[in-house]
């Protein structure tokens, strides 16, 4: 036993050597194989810009009004003809209605509680063209209903025949319908809408 404690102590020198110089290699291999961190120069955060919508087709093209031209300074007339001739006659007309505001297009889908529901429509007249060539089917319709149940426009989605895709459109535009409501509001609104053409036998 005395002899093993012995030999530790005579080997405990070695030993802490040996530690120190695995301790001096790891860190060595770690400075070379680590990636050096550089500093970075502070940067104060941008403030987020302010993201501006695009105005519609229809407000893009108003241009403002050129500017007035600035009155001419009175001159004193040699004579009262002279006078009158020197007034200028100007087109300025009190009465006169301001121009509409441009008409806002509305978005293929507007979100509502009661869609629009036909009140008074008719089945379009056949074209003769295409009765004697006998087509039938189904042409849709794409409706912008107002908010007073009128259609205001029409767009054919699904074509059949140039004669009845006319024929439906024309009769589209006498058609009214209960407008769309959101919250007992009415809103105008876009619905697709089915017209069919069907030959009768006999």
């Amino acid at each position: 036993m005395a002899r093993h404690s012995s030999d530790l102590k005579e080997k405990y020198s070695e030993y802490i050597k040996l530690g120190l110089l695995l301790a001096l290699i790891f860190h060595l291999v770690g400075f070379i194989l680590l990636p050096t961190y550089t500093l970075h120069p502070y940067k104060p955060r941008t403030q987020e810009s302010v993201r501006m919508e695009e105005l519609p087709d229809q407000l893009q093209d108003i241009v403002e009004p050129p500017p007035m031209a600035k009155p001419k300074l009175p001159v004193a007339a040699e004579s009262d003809e002279e006078a009158v001739e020197t007034i200028e006659k100007t087109d300025f007309n009190p009465f006169a209605k301001e121009p509409p505001a441009p008409e806002i297009e509305t978005p293929d889908f507007v979100p509502y509680d009661t869609p629009p529901e036909p009140k008074y429509w008719f089945k379009p007249k056949y074209p003769d063209i295409a009765r004697q060539a006998g087509i039938e089917g189904m042409v849709i319709l794409k409706l912008l209903v107002d908010t007073d149940g009128s259609v205001l426009q029409v767009q054919i989605l699904k074509s059949l025949h140039p004669a009845l895709d006319e024929a439906a459109a024309t009769a589209a535009k006498s058609w009214q319908f209960a407008p769309a409501k959101q919250r007992d509001k009415p809103v105008r609104v876009w619905v697709s809408f089915p017209v069919n053409f069907i030959l009768k036998e006999g």
